[in-house]
């Protein structure tokens, strides 16, 4: 991609806007709606069913889309307002000052329930306090490539932690009263070509892989409304999937929120309408009224009332969310913004330090004893300007975030830290004499919102000849930590061996620097669990097969929507998802192909052990639930926090299945030599599979083995039981 293209996208999706002030015009409106004589009527039902019966057509259609490009549009003769929505899943985007929380990948790492809930009502607060009713997220997109330009946003390569993850970020931020929007339905799994890829994939593999998140998330989560992607899946835009959006969301999940697009992302009126999308946004360009007209003359030639059903029902849709969640009428309280920041900084900044992955830590060469007097240089792209988070419409501004180098001087004020400049992979000599003399060298690496952002995937190695850096500086010296920011897997083989400790640090919003100069000097204690696979190889991966040879190299081109509606699909190149449910650790493990790091892998300061494993029964039926304990212990010598995993394995199967896949974790602190004893419960559910010829889960009787441990590939107990009907 071109450094020009790359210039414009970065200042279209970076550049901080605030419509602060066509937002408080739709306040004062909402003060002005409960005066309204249906305001009063007692039930939602009620309100929305008096709205249709007085609204005119052209009034509903006006509902159906947004306008000033984050708001959806309201009606004037009602006083409805305008209902402002927001980028996304770190905070808030376009109005002004907020919080900038760790990018969603980042957080999916502390694989902690109860701080992503924390942080889902935190984002809430701060929406309700700048009149915000929407939030245009989480997105919960299963990491199929590590190369994916958004996998930062998403929450990882396995559904099941990410179905447990997005239900606690749901929650937290309906508590509020503001709706999650759930994105994007679905396989929109890489930036390459979004508006016009076309991925083939089978139903068992949608079923297993890429379904099971948005379905917790309607069903567990109670999400009000869900994005429908830019993709074509099997030969049909997901805006104008009626099989998605219909079939799927609303009929066989119950969903009964709002469906809207991704922003142009509608290439038709007919299609989206017929499949059952709700909203366009931004603006209307399918959803005009004369173009809906004219469907509808043309679908419905006598023109009677019943013409217009169909636009009720998504009306109906969207005044029953918005009169539910209380939305419309609501007054905006005074608050105290500055507070709130202050309660939110602290609630980033903790889960910040507990979504930090350790990956290696050969000879204990971390923690840095920060009392003791030494010299270490520091060094790398990201030391001295440390990225807050990736690029696009995830990315909420910063200003002047603290590098990593300037968090490590505040500190360690014992340690002399010494500055080295590079350029790209060149060392001066003056720099190298310093390097040698250190005791040990810091390298701040990895990517930045330039080169990792929506809108297109990024390298699988390190960009400017950071390997060769590495590798430069480990003849010089080598007590080398190196310290990388990408939103997700990236190439090591070429200098692992080169680093004594590497950090995964992730993108971590506004306090990107502080928890990883704590993790360095020990003040912190690494708990964060890698939430996809790292690989040895870039061939290793299952997915690369199926996967365009030419990623890097597409040329950014909006897709031009075919205004005459004639040709309705826009295909340019089509992505077959022929690994189908073997992606991550279920293709590693099943096929033993060594990982350079596991799933669920994350080193800590301290040791833990996990040991007398109970089954309440050894076989169960139907519908009844195994009680499993065990202990777990921190045999080492300081407090640490540790996740517990738990895995089923199908030994019987009569359909080919992933050698083992999660179906539990818990995360808890235990001082040094402490002893817990925790307890997963398991039921049918957990034992099942997609049936493809029965179009349905499936639960098969035979033998199982549940496998926990610390990793995918850390299992430390193991025990089996039997299923019957």
């Amino acid at each position: 991609m071109n450094n020009l293209l790359k210039f414009v996208l970065h200042h279209i999706f970076t550049t901080p806007c605030d419509f602060s002030e066509k937002l408080n015009v739709d306040i004062k409106l909402n003060e002005e709606i409960r005066k309204q004589d249906f305001f009063s009527l007692e039930t939602t039902e009620k309100k929305v069913e008096y709205l249709l019966s007085k609204l005119t057509i052209n009034e509903k259609i006006s509902l159906l889309s947004g306008e000033e490009m984050f708001a959806i549009s309201g009606v004037d003769r009602f006083k409805l307002p305008r209902v402002w929505t927001t980028d996304a899943s770190s905070g808030i985007r376009t109005y002004g000052k907020s919080t900038a929380f760790p990018v969603l990948l980042a957080m999916t790492a502390s694989w902690n329930k109860d701080l992503i809930l924390k942080v889902g009502e935190a984002i809430g607060e701060e929406c309700l306090s700048k009149g915000i009713s929407v939030l245009l997220g989480p997105g919960t997109n299963i990491y199929r490539i590590p190369t994916n330009g958004r996998n930062f946003e998403y929450m990882g390569e396995d559904p099941f932690l990410a179905s447990e993850l997005v239900v606690s970020y749901i929650q937290g931020l309906q508590k509020t009263g503001i709706i999650a929007t759930v994105k994007h339905f679905v396989a929109n799994n890489s930036e390459y070509k979004r508006h016009s890829t076309n991925v083939i994939v089978d139903e068992r593999t949608l079923y297993e892989i890429y379904f099971p998140a948005f379905k917790a998330a309607v069903q567990k989560g109670k999400a009000k409304a869900v994005m429908s992607a830019y993709n074509l899946v099997n030969g049909v835009h997901c805006s104008e999937n009626r099989e998605l959006l219909t079939e799927v969301l609303r009929n066989k999940w119950k969903f009964d929120g709002i469906i809207i697009s991704d922003w142009d992302s509608v290439y038709s009126t007919e299609g989206p309408l017929e499949a059952g999308l709700d909203i366009e946004m931004p603006e209307a360009k399918f959803y005009t009224t004369k173009r809906i007209l004219n469907y509808l003359q043309k679908k419905h030639k006598d023109n009677n009332a019943s013409s217009f059903i169909e636009i009720d029902s998504k009306v109906r849709n969207i005044l029953k969310v918005f009169f539910a969640m209380g939305i419309y009428g609501r007054k905006k309280e005074k608050r105290n913004f500055e507070s709130i920041l202050k309660i939110n900084n602290d609630i980033a900044l903790e889960i910040a330090r507990e979504s930090i992955v350790l990956l290696k830590n050969d000879g204990n060469c971390l923690p840095i004893n920060m009392m003791k007097k030494q010299n270490i240089a520091v060094l790398g792209r990201n030391a001295f300007k440390t990225p807050t988070s990736g690029g696009g419409s995830c990315y909420v501004h910063v200003s002047n975030p603290k590098s990593i180098f300037e968090a490590l001087v505040e500190l360690a004020p014992n340690i002399n830290f010494i500055p080295i400049k590079t350029s790209k992979d060149k060392i001066a000599n003056k720099y190298q004499q310093q390097i040698k003399a250190a005791d040990k060298v810091i390298i701040c690496t990895g990517f930045t919102e330039w080169e990792e952002s929506e809108t297109f995937d990024r390298p699988w190695e390190f960009v400017q000849n950071q390997s060769k850096l590495i590798n430069k500086v480990a003849e010089l010296n080598k007590k080398i930590i190196v310290v990388v920011n990408a939103g997700g897997g990236f190439e090591t083989e070429s200098w692992i061996n080169s680093a004594e400790a590497i950090i995964h640090s992730f993108y971590l919003g506004q306090n990107a620097a502080i928890p990883v100069a704590e993790v360095i000097l020990g003040k912190v204690n690494p708990s964060g669990k890698l939430p996809f696979t790292m690989a040895k190889r870039w061939e290793d991966f299952s997915t690369v097969a199926n996967y365009s040879e030419d990623f890097l190299n597409q040329k950014i081109k909006h897709l031009k929507q075919n205004t005459k509606e004639k040709k309705r699909f826009f295909v340019s190149t089509t992505m077959h998802y022929k690994e189908g449910i073997f992606i991550g650790y279920r293709h590693f493990d099943t096929h033993e192909i060594e990982p350079q790091f596991p799933f669920g892998h994350g080193l800590s300061y301290t040791s833990f052990n996990c040991e007398k494993l109970t089954l309440n029964k050894k076989t169960f039926k139907g519908n009844e639930t195994i009680e499993v304990k065990l202990k777990v212990k921190n045999t080492g010598n300081r407090e640490g926090k540790v996740v517990v995993q738990a895995y089923i394995r199908d030994i019987d199967s009569s359909l080919i299945r992933p050698f083992k896949e999660l179906k539990g974790f818990v995360k808890i602190t235990l001082r040094s030599r402490e002893e817990k004893e925790i307890q997963f419960n398991f039921n049918k559910e957990h034992l099942q599979y997609y049936d493809p010829q029965l179009h349905q889960w499936k639960v098969e009787e035979g033998t199982f083995e549940l496998l926990i441990g610390f990793s995918s590939r850390d299992i430390r107990v193991s025990e089996r039981f039997e299923y019957k009907e």
